[in-house]
């Protein structure tokens, strides 16, 4: 048992140390969101961006809930919702905002490709992108426009990293930098 008292310490001492102000871990379901949110709503409210940096939060969690390919069953909504990983840390200028989950192999090089489309957009270059694909029919959950608005808020790309974990799925990691101030670069 002092083994696991050491570990868990030695976590939260890490968690202090890289200034993570949020980590989660599990099944994202409107509950989760709701109370986080209104944690986090009062942790970002003294920076000039918190509404952007909570926007780009949501669609975070978000993503995970709609496009994980490790599901569990979500009890409120009836459904399965998505696993995965939320991770905020604050540095000076900055938060970093984090998630992670799995995703099915053959979505990876259209993912990949997204990604790297969106970082060599404009600024106004991603509004009409992101225009042009809320015209798009969806054929399901949203426009895609989860990845575009998340850059167009933060006003940074997107940095992305995908690592194979089986024959079927890969692991999703984003993350996006969100300036606490507007006249920050």
């Amino acid at each position: 048992m002092s083994d696991e008292k050491t570990t868990l310490f030695k976590y939260f001492r890490d968690m202090s140390q890289h200034e993570v102000i949020l980590s989660f871990k599990g099944t994202i379901s409107q509950e989760i969101l709701a109370d986080v949110g209104l944690s986090l709503r009062t942790r970002l409210s003294s920076y000039q961006n918190s509404k952007k940096t909570f926007a780009v939060f949501v669609e975070l969690a978000q993503n995970i809930y709609h496009h994980s390919a490790q599901k569990e069953f979500s009890i409120s909504k009836g459904r399965p919702a998505g696993v995965g990983v939320l991770l905020i840390q604050n540095h000076p200028e900055h938060l970093v905002l984090s998630s992670g989950n799995l995703i099915e192999n053959f979505k990876v090089e259209g993912l990949l490709e997204r990604c790297a489309y969106i970082n060599t957009l404009s600024e106004e270059d991603l509004k009409d992108y992101y225009v042009k694909q809320r015209k798009r029919p969806t054929g399901g959950v949203g426009a895609n426009i989860g990845l575009i608005d998340m850059a167009r808020r933060s006003g940074n790309p997107l940095e992305y990293n995908i690592t194979k974990v089986d024959e079927e799925n890969s692991f999703f990691a984003l993350s996006i930098r969100v300036n606490k101030f507007d006249n920050e670069a």
